[in-house]
């Protein structure tokens, strides 16, 4: 048995198909059929029904493979071992952050990063958070940056960067307005418009709102997006309200700025936080990444002091 072998069954599970899982890999689906077999016949399971389409894996074959992608996700972290040994900051590294966080955070610190640690390389991708996850159980990111708290069946190490308010974008036409802070109980879900769903800060604002008890808008114009800069233009043009997250609001112009309102009462929250597995060999880099990006954040959001985090519904 080889982890070429594991990292054959684990691409034919994934695809389903031998073709398909042949063509990923770069080898013939004959070849692909052989090398599977082998691997049953030493470990002494089947591990795939190849009566259905697509090819599935048996029960036996599901527990294997659980095994196994630990495994290879251990064997990938070998590749960074030498880099973990060394002091200075180099080689490569790749981080997932959630859509609602890129465009705001990135600019305040990749510039920073980059003068600070020239031989590293950094990998940036924008993905949300169920992938971010999935990417850092099989080893194709180091790193992620969500919103927490979070339920994951993988075990994660998980470090707060800094904390941002709950925001809300107001149109000028609306009855809000002119109102200095807003209270959640003001607002109505006709005229509020949300990410899709799935996206982990709308969850928040469903339960900052407590939008499940409550009835949703009766209208004829629907718009699903991960952009939160994309609502801020139908607010704009078609009116109505909703939420941004703080950093959002330091790059909205001057022009917009009467449109932010805070929110009545205690402040409320979303964590953001760096997760990464516990035995990250590049975790020392890690460190040195959140040390650049805390410095870079506004002192305020660096305490959560008083107000209070508002959960996420992400679970695995």
């Amino acid at each position: 048995m080889t982890l070429q072998q594991l990292e054959y069954a684990l691409a034919l599970a994934k695809h389903g198909s031998y073709s398909k899982a042949a063509k990923s890999v770069g080898i013939t689906q004959p070849a692909m059929s052989l090398r599977i077999k082998k691997l049953e016949e030493a470990v002494g399971l089947v591990l795939f029904d190849r009566s259905k389409k697509p090819v599935t894996p048996t029960i036996e074959g599901k527990l294997f493979l659980e095994k196994t992608q630990m495994l290879l996700t251990q064997a990938e972290q070998l590749k960074d071992f030498a880099f973990g040994l060394q002091e200075e900051i180099s080689g490569e590294i790749s981080i997932g952050i959630i859509p609602t966080l890129a465009p705001y955070l990135l600019p305040l610190f990749i510039s920073d990063l980059n003068r600070q640690f020239g031989d590293l390389k950094v990998h940036i991708k924008e993905m949300l958070t169920l992938e971010i996850l999935e990417g850092i159980r099989t080893g194709d990111l180091h790193a992620g940056i969500i919103s927490t708290p979070i339920k994951s069946k993988t075990n994660l190490l998980v470090k707060p960067l800094f904390y941002e308010r709950f925001m809300l974008f107001v149109s000028e036409e609306h009855s809000l307005y002119h109102q200095e802070k807003v209270r959640v109980t003001d607002i109505t879900t006709d005229d509020l418009w949300l990410l899709k769903e799935g996206n982990c800060f709308r969850d928040q604002v469903d339960n900052l709102c407590e939008l499940s008890q409550r009835s949703h808008r009766q209208d004829l114009f629907f718009y699903e997006s991960n952009s939160i800069e994309s609502l801020c233009r139908i607010v704009e043009y078609k009116g109505g309200v909703t939420f941004l997250p703080e950093l959002t609001t330091l790059h909205l112009g001057s022009e917009r700025e009467d449109m932010i309102k805070k929110l009545a009462g205690p402040p409320r929250v979303r964590e953001i936080s760096m997760v990464h597995l516990p035995n990250e060999v590049r975790s020392h880099v890690l460190d040195e990444i959140v040390a650049v990006i805390q410095r870079n954040i506004p002192s305020h959001m660096m305490q959560i002091g008083k107000a209070r985090a508002i959960g996420t519904n992400v679970q695995e």
